[in-house]
C-alpha cells in the first residue's frame, strides 16, 4: 500500500507547472511597428487561469535581447518594445534563419512556477538597397585588349538576406561596349567581372561611362549603382607623319650658331609616349651635315651648329627623323635642304624662353590683358650703332613690352577667343642701327587654352519627324546632333531627354531617340520632346531643342456601332421606302467616312435596304400578318486602304395594323345551326361562338354582340368568351327556330366588324344522352372521356395487329388473281386533296383519255355539304373533287354499321335546313353542337356523285385524316388525342404501309371482300368527345374507302 502511494505522490510531483516546461515560437518582421503584438505567452503555453496573481518576467534582465520585446506581467502579451533591425542583430549575421531565444517565468503567489523558452524569429524585409564599396571606379582599358577580356570591379553588398540580397547586374546605358558577369558567394559577396564585347579604338573614343546597376529579389527591387570611367589606353599603332615630305630654306653664311633656321613639325595621333615626337638627325648621311646642324629634340627646330662663314654657297641636304617615344618607336623621315648665302655681317642674336615649359606657348583664352607668355632676350656682339638693337613684333592681339636693357616680354594685348583662333604665329623681329642695318627674327607659335564659354549648339533649334503609327518597338525616329565650339571634354556632348510622359529614349552618344512603345494616332497625334545636349565641362552647359513627333494614321481601327445591336419598329402596310431608322457607326481613325450595306446572304432576302449612309427603309410593303420580326446583319465599312469592317445585328418589329377582319369558326357557313331540347336546363351553355383574327393584341381582341334583343330574356351572350347560354327552362310552346345576327368586332382602332347568322332550334324530341353539365361535374366528365380513350386505343392497337395478318392472306389471292383481273393504277401514294385528281385506270379507260369523270360534280347547293353520323363526318367540299361511284346501298349500310357500334345514334332530319349541320345525338354537355338538314339528306348525297375534302384546310377543327403511303396492307398509326369541353382537337388515325407493291387490287388499302365493309365499319371509327362550335362529327375516311372496295371488285374506278 505504501509503494502504490508513493507512485501516485510521484506522478503528481512530476506534472505539477513548477517543473514542467514548454518552448514556443513566433515570428516577426524587422522594423515593426512599436506595440505591434507578438503573441499570448499564457495563452499559447495553455496557462490561462483564473488566478489574478499569475506574472509573466523575462528570466533575466541582463539579456540585451530583451530590450527588443515588451511583455505584459499580468496578461503575457509579448510585443514589440523597440524598432528591430535584423542586420544590426549580432544574431542575426550570417545566417539565413534568425532565432532569438529567450526564457520567461511564469509564477503566482502560490507556488507555481514555470519556465517558458521562447524562440523569436526575425523575418527580414526589403530595406536595404546593394552597396558598392566606392560610388564610382575608374578602369584602363588597351585599345588593344581582345574581345572577351574581363575585368574585375568590387562587386554590391546587400545587408538583406535569401531573396532580398543581390540577384541581378546589369549595365546602364547597355549601349556600352561591355557586358556584365558576376559569381554570387556563400557569404552573400559576389565576383563582379565586366567583359568587352567591341573591339576599342582609343582615336575614335578616348573615355565611356556607363553605370553598373546592381538589383536585389525584392518587388519592387532596390538597386545600387556604380558609375564605371573606362579610358581607353593607347597603343603605337600610329607613325609620327611630317607636314611636309621635304622642306627648302636659305640662311646666310655668317648666321649665328643655334640660329634656329627652320622648325619641322609631326603629327602622331597616339596617345602619351605613343604620340609624344622627337626629332633628330638620320646618322646615315654625310657627317659634315652632322657637324655643321643639330635639331632640338622636343621642339623639331633646325638650328646651325658650327659658323657657317666658311661654307659660302654651299647646299645640303639634312635627313631628318620623327619618332614616337613608345618602347618599339614608329619613325618617318623628311628631307630639309638648307642654302648658305654668301654674307659677311653679324645680325642680332634672339633667345625666346616660353613661359609654359613647352614647345608652344599656351595661354588661356580667358587670360586678361597684359599676361605674359614668353620671354625674349636679344644680343649683337657688335658695338656702336651696330649693336643697338630695336625689336618688334607683327600681331593685333600680342605686344612687346620692354623689360629690360636688350629683354622683352611678350603680353596679351587685346581679348582673346579661342573658338574664333585656337593658334597664334608670332614673329620676333630685332634690327640694328648699322649702315645697312641687320636683323634678326624669332617665331613662336602660341596655342590658346579652352574654356568651357560654350553651349552646346543643335544643327536646328527644332526638328519635325513624322511617323506612322503602330510602329516596331525600338524604332529609331529621328536623330538629333549638336555642336561646341569648345574642345576637349568641353566638347564632349551627351544627349538626354527631358521628361515627357512618354517612353521615349535617346542615345547619350548618337543623339538618336527611338520609341519604346507603341504609336497610337488615336490617343495623341502629336508629341514634342525637349532634347537637352549637355557637355563636359566643369560647371557643364547645356543647349535645348525641341522635338515634335507627327504620327500619321493607318487604318487600324474598325468602324464602332453606337450599340452592340439596333432595335427599330415600324407600322406594317407602311409605303414602300418608309425610313425605318438611321444607323451611325464612328471610327477612330482619319478615314472617317463609313457606309453601310448588307451582308450578301441577305441581299433580296429581305424588304429591306440599306443606303450607304446608314438610313434602313423598306423596299416592299410589310406584312405583320407574315412575318413579324425580321433579323439581319449590316456591314459598316471605312474609306481606308485596305478598309475595316464592323458588322451589327438588327432587329425590326412590325407593329400591327388593324386591317385584317374577325372569321367566323363557329357559328360559320357550314355549320350555323343549334339544336337543343327544349328540356335543357337553364344556365347552359349551347353555344360557342368561336372567330380568329390574325392581327394581335387589342386588334385581335374580339368581342360578340347580337342585334335582336327579342330573344334576351331566353338566350344571353357574354361578349367577352363568345359563350350562348340558355337563360331559363323553357317550354313546350317556345319549341321552334330562332335566327341570331351575331357582329364580332375587335378592339383595333378604328375597330373592324364581322357579321354571321346563325340559327338555334328547340325541339320536343327527347335526347336520351343529353345530362346536365353543370361546371362541378366537368372533371368528372374528362375522367370519363380519358377512360373512353384508352380503351379506344387499346382496340386499335388489337385491329392493327388484326389488319396486318389479314393483309398478308389479301396478299396472296393478289397474286393469284392478278393476270385475270384489269386494275386500277394510282400516280400519288398519298390519297389526299387535290392528289386524288391523277388516279387514273388501267385497262378499263382509253389511252386518249385516261383521266374520265364518270360523274360531274355536285351542284354549288351541295358542294359544301357534309355527311354526318354520331362521330363520323365525311366533308364534302367543292375544292377536292373526287368523282366517285358508289351505291346508296353500299354507304348506307357503312352508316348503319357505324350507329349500331355507337349504340343509340341516330340521324334526325329537320326540313328547311339547307345549310346547316345537324346532330343524331344531342346533350347539354355538347356546348350547341348541332347536326344539319345535310346529315338528314344523306341517302339523297350518296346518290349523287361527291366531293369528299379529307384536308377541311379552311377550318380549324381537326379531323381524322387517313394517308395512304402505299399500295399494299395499310397499318394504323394513332397519331394524338385531346379532350375537354373547350378543345376542338380529335383523335387521328394514319393508315401506311411498310412495303411497296404494284398490287392494284389493294390499292388505297381497299380489302378484296366486300363483306370487310360491315365487319370493320364501326370498329375504326373514334367518339369525338371535344367540344366543338360547328354542331359536326367526324365520319373516318376508311369508312369510306371501304365502300369503295365493292366497286373496284366489280371492274369499276374511282378517279
Amino acid at each position: 500500500m505504501n509503494m502504490a502511494f508513493m507512485k501516485y505522490l510521484g506522478t503528481i510531483i512530476i506534472c505539477l507547472p513548477v517543473i514542467c516546461g514548454q518552448m514556443i515560437h513566433y515570428s516577426v518582421s524587422e522594423e515593426s511597428a512599436l506595440g505591434a503584438v507578438i503573441g499570448n505567452i499564457a495563452t499559447d503555453a495553455n496557462l490561462t487561469s483564473d488566478d489574478l496573481t499569475m506574472e509573466y518576467i523575462f528570466l533575466s534582465q541582463s539579456n540585451p535581447l530583451t530590450s527588443l520585446f515588451q511583455l505584459e506581467e499580468k496578461t503575457g502579451f509579448l510585443s514589440v518594445g523597440m524598432r528591430i533591425d535584423r542586420e544590426s542583430l549580432p544574431e542575426c549575421k550570417f545566417v539565413a534563419e534568425c532565432l532569438l531565444n529567450l526564457d520567461v517565468i511564469c509564477r503566482n503567489s502560490g507556488s507555481f512556477y514555470q519556465k517558458v523558452e521562447l524562440k523569436i524569429k526575425i523575418l527580414d524585409i526589403n530595406d536595404n538597397s546593394p552597396t558598392f564599396p566606392k560610388g564610382s571606379q575608374t578602369l584602363n582599358v588597351s585599345e588593344g585588349s581582345l574581345i572577351g577580356t574581363s575585368f574585375p570591379i568590387e562587386g554590391a553588398v546587400d545587408r538583406d538576406s535569401g531573396d532580398y540580397s543581390v540577384h541581378l547586374y546589369r549595365l546602364v546605358p547597355e549601349t556600352a561596349p561591355f557586358s556584365v558577369q558576376y559569381q554570387k558567394n556563400v557569404d552573400g559577396s559576389s565576383l563582379v567581372r565586366l567583359i568587352l564585347k567591341e573591339t576599342l579604338d582609343r582615336e575614335r573614343q578616348k573615355t565611356y561611362k556607363f553605370q553598373v546597376v546592381a538589383e536585389d529579389g525584392g518587388l519592387p527591387a532596390n538597386v545600387g549603382t556604380l558609375v564605371v570611367f573606362v579610358n581607353v589606353l593607347d597603343i603605337n599603332d600610329h607613325q609620327p607623319v611630317f607636314s611636309k615630305t621635304q622642306f627648302n630654306v636659305t640662311v646666310d653664311e655668317d648666321v649665328a650658331v643655334n640660329t634656329t633656321i627652320l622648325t619641322l613639325t609631326a603629327r602622331d595621333d597616339d596617345e602619351g609616349p605613343n604620340g609624344d615626337v622627337i626629332y633628330s638627325l638620320s646618322p646615315r648621311q654625310d657627317e659634315k651635315i652632322l657637324k655643321l646642324f643639330q635639331i632640338v629634340p622636343t621642339s623639331g627646330a633646325l638650328q646651325v651648329k658650327e659658323s657657317l662663314i666658311f661654307e659660302p654657297g654651299k647646299q645640303y641636304r639634312i635627313i631628318v627623323e620623327a619618332s614616337d617615344r613608345a618602347k618599339q618607336p614608329l619613325i618617318s623621315q623628311t628631307q630639309v635642304t638648307v642654302n648658305v648665302r654668301d654674307t659677311h655681317n653679324n645680325p642680332p642674336r634672339i633667345k625666346v624662353d616660353l613661359l609654359s615649359n613647352t614647345d608652344k606657348a599656351q595661354v588661356l583664352e580667358s587670360a586678361s590683358l597684359n599676361a605674359p607668355i614668353a620671354h625674349v632676350t636679344v644680343d649683337d656682339p657688335d658695338t656702336g650703332y651696330n649693336g643697338k638693337i630695336n625689336c618688334s613684333i607683327r600681331s593685333e592681339n600680342f605686344q612687346l613690352q620692354k623689360f629690360n636693357v636688350l629683354e622683352y616680354k611678350v603680353v596679351v594685348s587685346q581679348a582673346l577667343d579661342r573658338e574664333v583662333q585656337s593658334e597664334y604665329t608670332i614673329v620676333v623681329k630685332c634690327q640694328d642701327e648699322g649702315t645697312p642695318p641687320l636683323n634678326a627674327s624669332s617665331t613662336l607659335k602660341v596655342t590658346i587654352l579652352d574654356e568651357n564659354d560654350n553651349d552646346p549648339v543643335f544643327t536646328k533649334l527644332g526638328y519635325v519627324v513624322q511617323t506612322q503609327e503602330d510602329n516596331n518597338i525600338g524604332a529609331s525616329l529621328i536623330r538629333v546632333s549638336a555642336s561646341d565650339k569648345d574642345i576637349g571634354r568641353n566638347a564632349q556632348i551627351t544627349y538626354k531627354l527631358e521628361p515627357s510622359g512618354y517612353n521615349f529614349s535617346i542615345d547619350s552618344k548618337t543623339g538618336l531617340i527611338s520609341a519604346q512603345f507603341r504609336l497610337d494616332r488615336e490617343e495623341t497625334s502629336l508629341i514634342k520632346l525637349e532634347v537637352l545636349a549637355v557637355d563636359g565641362g566643369s560647371p557643364s552647359r547645356t543647349g535645348t531643342a525641341s522635338v515634335v513627333i507627327k504620327i500619321t494614321d493607318i487604318n487600324d481601327n474598325k468602324p464602332e456601332f453606337q450599340n452592340e445591336s439596333f432595335l427599330f419598329a415600324i407600322q406594317e402596310n407602311a409605303p414602300k421606302y418608309t425610313s425605318v431608322g438611321l444607323l451611325v457607326a464612328t471610327d477612330k481613325d482619319e478615314n472617317k467616312k463609313v457606309t453601310f450595306s448588307l451582308l450578301p446572304q441577305y441581299n433580296g432576302g429581305i424588304p429591306f435596304e440599306i443606303l450607304p449612309n446608314g438610313t434602313i427603309r423598306t423596299s416592299e410593303v410589310l406584312d405583320r400578318e407574315t412575318i413579324a420580326k425580321y433579323q439581319f446583319s449590316v456591314v459598316a465599312t471605312d474609306s481606308g486602304i485596305p478598309p475595316q469592317q464592323s458588322s451589327v445585328k438588327i432587329t425590326i418589329d412590325v407593329l400591327d395594323m388593324n386591317d385584317n377582319d374577325p372569321i367566323f369558326v363557329f357559328p360559320s357557313d357550314n355549320n350555323s345551326t343549334v339544336i337543343i331540347s327544349y328540356q335543357t336546363l337553364p344556365h347552359t351553355v349551347i353555344a360557342h361562338l368561336d372567330t380568329r383574327d390574325i392581327d394581335e393584341g387589342l386588334n385581335a381582341t374580339v368581342t360578340y354582340v347580337t342585334r335582336e334583343r327579342n330573344y334576351s330574356h331566353l338566350f344571353q351572350l357574354n361578349s367577352l368568351s363568345g359563350r350562348l347560354i340558355l337563360m331559363r327552362q323553357l317550354t313546350n310552346a317556345e319549341v321552334g327556330k330562332y335566327k341570331l345576327s351575331i357582329i364580332a368586332q375587335d378592339k383595333g382602332t378604328p375597330p373592324r366588324t364581322s357579321e354571321r347568322a346563325m340559327t338555334i332550334i328547340v325541339t320536343t324530341q327527347p335526347i336520351l344522352d343529353e345530362v346536365s353539365a353543370p361546371d362541378d361535374h366537368k372533371y368528372f366528365l374528362i375522367a370519363i372521356a380519358i377512360s373512353c380513350v384508352t380503351l379506344v386505343i387499346a382496340v386499335v392497337i388489337i385491329l392493327t395487329i388484326c389488319l396486318i395478318k389479314r393483309a398478308d392472306r389479301l396478299r396472296q389471292k393478289y397474286h393469284e388473281q392478278q393476270k385475270s383481273e384489269p386494275y386500277c393504277g394510282i400516280s400519288a401514294q398519298r390519297f389526299h386533296g387535290n392528289t386524288l385528281d391523277s388516279l387514273h385506270c388501267s385497262g378499263m379507260l382509253d389511252k386518249e383519255n385516261r383521266e374520265h369523270q364518270l360523274y360531274p360534280a355536285l351542284p354549288n347547293t351541295m358542294a359544301n355539304s357534309q355527311i354526318s353520323t354520331k362521330g363520323i363526318t365525311a366533308s364534302l367540299g367543292q375544292d377536292d373533287k373526287i368523282h366517285h361511284q358508289i351505291s346508296s346501298f353500299t354507304l348506307q349500310h357503312a352508316l348503319r354499321a357505324n350507329n349500331s357500334f355507337r349504340q343509340g345514334s341516330q340521324l334526325m332530319r329537320k326540313e328547311g335546313d339547307s345549310t346547316s349541320d345537324h346532330s343524331g345525338e344531342i346533350t347539354p354537355s355538347d356546348s350547341g353542337r348541332g347536326g344539319s338538314e345535310d346529315d338528314l339528306n344523306n341517302s339523297i348525297l350518296l346518290s349523287h356523285s361527291s366531293s369528299v375534302d379529307f384536308e377541311n384546310a379552311k377550318s380549324n377543327t381537326p379531323r381524322k385524316e387517313m394517308t395512304f403511303n402505299s399500295f399494299n396492307r395499310p397499318s394504323l398509326k394513332l397519331q394524338g388525342n385531346s379532350f375537354g369541353a373547350k378543345d376542338n382537337t380529335q383523335q387521328k388515325v394514319t393508315y401506311s404501309d411498310n412495303k411497296t407493291t404494284s398490287s392494284p387490287r389493294n390499292m388505297l388499302g381497299v380489302f378484296q371482300r366486300q363483306e370487310s365493309l360491315y365487319s370493320d365499319a364501326g370498329s375504326y371509327c373514334g367518339h369525338d368527345d371535344s367540344t366543338t362550335t360547328s354542331g359536326s362529327y367526324v365520319l373516318d375516311q376508311e369508312d369510306i374507302f371501304d365502300g369503295f372496295n365493292s366497286s373496284l371488285h366489280r371492274g369499276q374506278c374511282i378517279v
